[in-house]
């Protein structure tokens, strides 16, 4: 079963839509994975899919500018303070932030896929007149 959840997560981590939260989501859905092997793997997944899309832009030459390394600094310095923060975050509330984390993912997307389907129906109205 896990073979096929990872298989769907690193599908949905291809086309964009964070694989390694969806794989997460599953393997708790399924109780495959406690909240420390879960990280692990959601680690796994984004260093992967981050090499494998560094590279493709890499060849088209979209990844070498400022705003990429200003973009870099700030992702190293959020890394460090999760790492430190981690160390005295007891694992009960930890799940429990992850848990409301995702639920706001969750409620935001809802949100923002209704937004743009009124706005698209809005669009094509305004067309055909």
């Amino acid at each position: 079963m896990i073979y096929i959840i990872a298989s769907i997560a690193s599908y949905l981590s291809g086309i964009g839509i964070g694989g390694g939260s969806s794989f997460i989501i599953l393997a708790f859905l399924f109780n495959l994975l406690d909240t420390n092997q879960a990280r692990t793997y959601n680690l796994l997944f984004f260093i992967a899919v981050g090499i494998v899309i560094f590279f493709k832009n890499f060849k088209k030459e979209k990844i070498l500018n400022k705003q990429y390394f200003k973009t870099l600094f700030f992702i190293l310095i959020g890394c460090a303070i999760g790492l430190y923060i981690n160390n005295y975050i007891d694992e009960e509330k930890l799940k429990k932030y992850f848990y409301f984390f995702m639920l706001i993912i969750g409620i935001y997307e809802i949100i923002s896929s209704l937004l743009a389907i009124k706005k698209d129906k809005n669009i094509s109205k305004k067309g055909d007149n």
